[in-house]
């Protein structure tokens, strides 16, 4: 009765370190899963540039004059007025699907607006302009709305806005309003090149600085599984060390010299019988041997019972592999 008991609590202290040890796996590889995002392709330019408040809603900016599409020159000089709406990595409301859309009124005549893309949608329209320290990128927007000169030639309207590094002029969208007024400070400069019929704006922006970030040395983030680990795995070390040296001293040899070597050389079959003996909840396994049978059996019967405890083992572990998996997506 007592190596019986011995045995189940031989069984039981397995099937624990295993359970143990996969929920020690879980929490070490839960944290490093990388997560994919839906603004994937709406990037920063290159490392160190920060894009989140201008992706944020529409920002807007007023023009006069020949910076407008479309101006039409009054007696004392044009007078046109226009606003531009931008909106980065996403599409305008009421502009066709673009990014860029400009709003002209005319303030001669019939006093007409007259509303135009300026430059289509681009998921990602960032690239560097500057990759000095001082910082600077811009975006671009092509495919705009064919558009008539005064000429009689035609062009496609497109948008070219740069970004400078001003540490002091941050863009802070508003948070009540899908739109927000550029700052006026941040404004650089606007101009409309006919030729092109490109509108080229130059803003101040916090984030065209590129941020200067210290090397980082060892990661001091260590989850709590990882500590774990740690720890199991030095005290594992120290355990076979010790007790090798301490069995050499007493004059073990060969495999004895392994501290509980009884116990380590049968780990496998006693995994395997933790295994079964969780299967059937605790029950003796019955003896399939009948001592009635002729005795041309008694050398096969032991074969084949080796034979179907393999094969059971080997599809329970397996199973046991799919479940460890399955919990863990």
């Amino acid at each position: 009765m007592a190596t019986r008991r011995e045995r189940h609590f031989e069984v039981w202290t397995v099937v624990f370190l295993g359970i143990w040890a996969s929920g020690l796996l879980a929490i070490t590889t839960d944290d490093g899963v990388p997560k994919s995002t839906d603004t994937e392709s709406c990037m920063p330019p290159a490392m160190g540039y920060e894009i989140q408040n201008i992706t944020k809603g529409s920002w807007t900016f007023r023009e006069t004059g020949q910076n407008c599409v479309g101006s039409v020159a009054g007696p004392n000089g044009s007078l046109s007025n226009c606003t531009y709406t931008v909106a980065f990595c996403q599409k305008l409301n009421n502009c066709s699907g673009g990014s860029v859309c400009v709003e002209t009124f005319n303030g001669t005549g019939n006093n007409q607006t007259v509303k135009h893309v300026q430059g289509g949608f681009i998921a990602n329209p960032f690239r560097v302009t500057d990759t000095s320290l001082n910082g600077g990128f811009q975006a671009r927007f092509d495919k705009g709305d064919n558009f008539t000169k005064p000429d009689g030639s035609s062009c496609q309207l497109s948008a070219v806005i740069n970004f400078d590094c001003n540490r002091i002029l941050a863009w802070v969208p508003n948070s009540d309003k899908d739109t927000t007024p550029v700052p006026q400070a941040a404004v650089e400069q606007v101009k409309f090149d006919k030729e092109n019929c490109q509108v080229q704006a130059t803003f101040w922006y916090a984030g065209a600085c590129i941020a200067i970030v210290p090397a980082s040395t060892i990661s001091e983030d260590l989850t709590a599984g990882t500590v774990l680990i740690i720890i199991f795995f030095v005290s594992l070390t120290l355990y076979f060390c010790c007790g090798i040296l301490i069995n050499l001293v007493r004059g073990f040899r060969g495999r004895d010299v392994l501290p509980q070597s009884e116990f380590w050389t049968q780990l496998p079959v006693l995994i395997a019988d933790g295994f079964l003996f969780t299967c059937r909840c605790g029950t003796e396994e019955k003896n399939a041997y009948d001592i009635s049978n002729p005795p041309r059996y008694e050398k096969q019967l032991p074969m084949r019972k080796a034979f179907g405890q393999v094969y059971l083992r080997s599809g329970l572990a397996g199973l046991v592999c799919v479940l460890a998996d399955i919990t863990q997506i």
